[in-house]
């Protein structure tokens, strides 16, 4: 696995994968072009009003040590960045007991004995207390858990010195010539880097790349209420099986619906109702205060894998991993690595709080340096696992 001995890198897609790795890049002095199709970064799944910052805990498995380590570097990575009460807001949240299913996770959650500083369970009045609004559930209670502005963020994280971004250039394909990669849009040839890091979600498949990446598109739809009176009292973001934003600038957030059906761009009024239904599970006081007040909503497409964990790191050369597959003892030396093309992708709905994570796990590797993650964790994000598992490798699968 030979590193690209190269100054310069382009990624390829501005959504939170694409900046935050961007911005991991520059900091080690790395000259980067990010090439964003829209008219501005965060455009498309990154692009909501607002962008919940927290876990979400199951237990001791691996997927909650996952969101865990992404949640707790996540806040210490935007506390660097000084941004302004409008771009973040450390306003903690409650994942209320609404059901006897998520009852029982959370009450398991809370036999971990986490420090209280990451998470404490709090009775019904406690909740109350620290939501502003009287609930009628237990809850998990993250007390530095966030939400962000992603425009605010992107805009922030690409400002940086080493980084140019240059937007409305969607890319269409990828050869490599020689030692250099050649990127292209219908325009024709738009750059050259012996780096790449391809970071544009579901269009990732859609680079005349022979990838094997087992991604689906998810649409989410989020709706936007006018505060009220009451609804001003809250403090926290309340979370039952959707979430609510505390009001800024006079309005929540409301959502997000979940289906790999419906793949249509265009609101959706079933899917207000279906997030209303989410905000009546967690406060029927407060769903009867905002049922008529919803004044808009914004849909977009999430990036998914098949077992919910991001696809993060080098590719292989799936064309020749086929037509020769290794031993399922061979070393990870001898698989066909394609040398400087790295992909980040498929952060699905928690893609603000694992992009900040992956960027720097991704940065590392990229500049040859030691990786901090866990190592059975990183294994996790191997991008190449699909592909090994259907060639029966399963070791080389969880392989770092």
């Amino acid at each position: 696995m030979q590193q690209a001995p190269s100054k310069n890198a382009v990624i390829i897609g501005g959504g939170i994968a694409g900046c935050t790795v961007a911005y991991a890049l520059a900091n080690r002095g790395l000259s980067v072009t990010l090439l964003e199709r829209n008219a501005s970064t965060a455009s498309e799944a990154s692009g909501n009003p607002q962008a919940m910052l927290y876990p979400r805990i199951s237990g001791d498995d691996e997927a909650s040590q996952f969101a865990l380590a992404c949640y707790l570097y996540s806040l210490d990575f935007l506390k660097t960045l000084d941004l302004s009460p409008d771009a973040l807001d450390i306003c903690g949240m409650l994942q209320l007991g609404f059901n006897p299913r998520e009852l029982a996770r959370i009450q398991k959650v809370a036999k971990l004995n986490y420090p209280e500083e990451i998470v404490k369970y709090v009775t019904a009045d406690e909740a109350s207390t620290l939501a502003g609004i009287e609930l009628t559930q237990d809850a998990l209670y993250f007390k530095n858990a966030a939400w962000l502005n992603p425009q605010h963020l992107c805009q922030r994280l690409t400002a940086h010195k080493n980084i140019s971004t240059k937007t409305l250039n969607n890319v269409c394909n990828i050869l490599k010539n020689n030692n250099l990669f050649e990127i292209y849009s219908n325009e024709g040839l738009i750059g050259k880097s012996a780096i790449v890091i391809i970071a544009n979600a579901n269009e990732a498949q859609n680079l005349g790349l022979n990838l094997h990446l087992n991604t689906q598109k998810v649409r989410g739809q989020v709706s936007l209420l006018s505060a009220t009176e009451m609804s001003q009292q809250v403090k926290t973001i309340i979370c039952s099986d959707g979430y609510l934003s505390p009001e800024s600038h006079h309005q929540h957030c409301l959502g997000a619906t979940f289906s790999t059906q419906n793949l249509s761009g265009t609101l959706n009024k079933d899917d207000d109702l279906s997030n209303l239904d989410s905000l009546k599970s967690a406060s029927t006081p407060l769903f009867e205060n905002l049922k008529n007040n919803i004044t808009g909503g914004r849909v977009s497409f999430r990036c998914s894998s098949q077992d919910y964990f991001p696809l993060v790191g080098q590719l292989l050369d799936n064309t020749q991993l086929t037509l020769q597959p290794p031993r399922p003892n061979a070393k990870k030396e001898t698989l066909p690595w394609i040398n400087g093309l790295y992909i980040n992708v498929a952060h699905g709905s928690r893609g603000f709080t694992s992009a900040p994570f992956c960027a720097e796990f991704l940065a590392q590797m990229i500049c040859n340096e030691p990786i901090s993650m866990n190592a059975a964790l990183a294994g996790l994000l191997n991008p190449n696992r699909f592909i090994l598992r259907k060639l029966g490798l399963k070791k080389l699968a969880k392989m770092l």
